[in-house]
């Protein structure tokens, strides 16, 4: 807040959100007020399930209070009881390599792009698990590099994330082959080897450097090294994530590196991948590979279907918290800070009251353990805008036919080749084809606000 004030703004999300897609605090305020409004009949639609289990298992003569402390236990007993609890395992389904072959076949539907296995060089990668991935171009070639560590190990990090090591970049008039010490071997540092020859691309002038990117996920291994590594569906939308991330920086062919991939807006960067997730609830996506790993049987219907089902139980409840906790992250970094009786515990306490499901618990203060506050800080309405952005995309784009070429060729040329290049609103208004969002302003914003079916 100080510096914001240095700068001659209100607030830091002021001052953070100028080159956002939001533009301003008050642009995010009405977003995720409007969210919360839609959502709030569903999330407590949810919260009355818990509070009817809750009442059987006291034996309460009324409707008791749910505390944050009942959820999961609540919850357990309502999957207990329902339907949901008889749906047969899916993993057997999606063995590690059938989901990475069926991601390649996916993106040569929509974008003409595709996988295959590379050779290692001795001290390429860091761990005998990592595998490296070309990413070819029916017309182009290779186009990039991804170095897959999928699976779980001591010491790695748990969660999911991708790395760029290497950035898309046009080479034709650097010198950074000098940047190479002397006596060092460029062939000896096999991908990562800087060139100033770099790859011609269709199309375009120059010449460019192709991406290297890393994915790490936290997959287990299976204790039979006979048998593949098989996935839940929370793992394949993992996956199917990170690869949009993937995708994204794979794509992206811009001048400088500073806007390549997913360089661009923290509430944009999102899109790609959560687009992806949608493909995993499609039908006609899965038939692409989902196959038993024994019998080669392919997934049956109901089975995506049950799962699908069990998947969105209780996430109305979910979003609304994560409403709740954007919303606590806006009043954080606005000129509430500068205030001298400012008390980040009674601003919490007001907003689970209001917002919130579970009422607030005096003494306590779980905004200390909120480690986006600093990681995302002004900005973890991203993840709700973003989501919102492409759920509609989907319905709007690939809903009807999900392997669609001409609607995967749009989102390459007008999303994920620009990178951080372009307006994001441009993007998507030419994906839209909706000129309203074209034009990026207030009333943009606000366009998007009324998206909340799409959440």
């Amino acid at each position: 807040g100080e510096i914001a004030k240095l700068l001659g703004m209100e607030s830091y999300s002021q001052l953070f959100l100028m080159d956002k897609m939001a533009k301003n605090p008050e642009n995010v305020q009405t977003f995720l007020h409007s969210l919360a409004d839609h959502h709030r009949p569903k999330a407590l639609a949810d919260l009355r399930l818990l509070q009817e289990a809750k009442m059987k298992y006291t034996q309460s003569k009324k409707l008791p209070t749910i505390y944050a402390w009942d959820r999961d236990f609540y919850i357990e007993k309502v999957r207990l009881n329902s339907s949901t609890q008889s749906v047969a395992p899916i993993s057997q389904y999606f063995s590690v390599g059938s989901v990475i072959q069926g991601l390649s076949k996916l993106f040569s539907r929509l974008y003409g792009i595709s996988f295959e296995p590379a050779d290692i060089w001795p001290g390429e990668v860091w761990h005998e698990d990592v595998r490296k991935l070309d990413v070819i171009d029916e017309s182009e070639g290779r186009i990039g590099t991804i170095y897959c560590d999928l699976f779980s190990r001591f010491g790695k990090y748990q969660n999911a994330a991708h790395y760029t090591v290497r950035c898309s970049r046009r080479v034709d008039d650097d010198d950074g082959i000098n940047d190479i010490p002397s006596g060092i071997d460029p062939a000896d540092l096999g991908e990562l080897a800087t060139s100033n020859e770099g790859e011609t691309i269709k199309g375009r002038a120059g010449r460019y450097q192709l991406p290297v990117v890393v994915l790490v996920c936290d997959f287990g291994k299976p204790k039979n090294s006979k048998n593949p590594s098989l996935l839940s569906w929370v793992e394949v939308e993992t996956l199917f994530h990170e690869m949009g991330h993937a995708m994204h920086s794979m794509i992206g062919r811009t001048d400088f590196h500073n806007v390549s991939g997913t360089r661009c807006p923290t509430d944009f960067v999102e899109l790609p991948s959560i687009l992806m997730e949608h493909f995993v609830h499609s039908p006609s996506v899965l038939s692409l590979f989902a196959k038993h790993f024994e019998t080669r049987a392919p997934i049956p219907l109901d089975l995506i279907y049950s799962h699908r089902n069990a998947r969105s139980k209780f996430s109305a409840m979910e979003t609304q918290h994560q409403i709740l906790m954007a919303l606590l992250d806006q009043l954080y970094h606005s000129n509430l800070a500068n205030s001298s009786t400012f008390d980040t515990t009674a601003i919490l306490a007001n907003l689970q009251d209001t917002v919130g499901l579970y009422p607030s618990v005096p003494g306590t203060a779980w905004q200390v353990q909120f480690g986006h506050l600093y990681s995302y800080g002004a900005t973890y309405y991203s993840y709700l805008f973003c989501r919102v952005l492409a759920g509609k995309i989907w319905q709007n784009t690939f809903e009807k036919d999900p392997l669609c070429r001409e609607a995967g060729g749009k989102f390459r040329e007008e999303v994920l080749r620009w990178g951080g290049a372009r307006d994001p609103w441009s993007c998507i208004g030419e994906v839209l084809k909706d000129e309203r969002i074209m034009a990026g302003d207030n009333k943009s914003v606000s366009i998007v606000g009324e998206w909340v079916d799409y959440l």
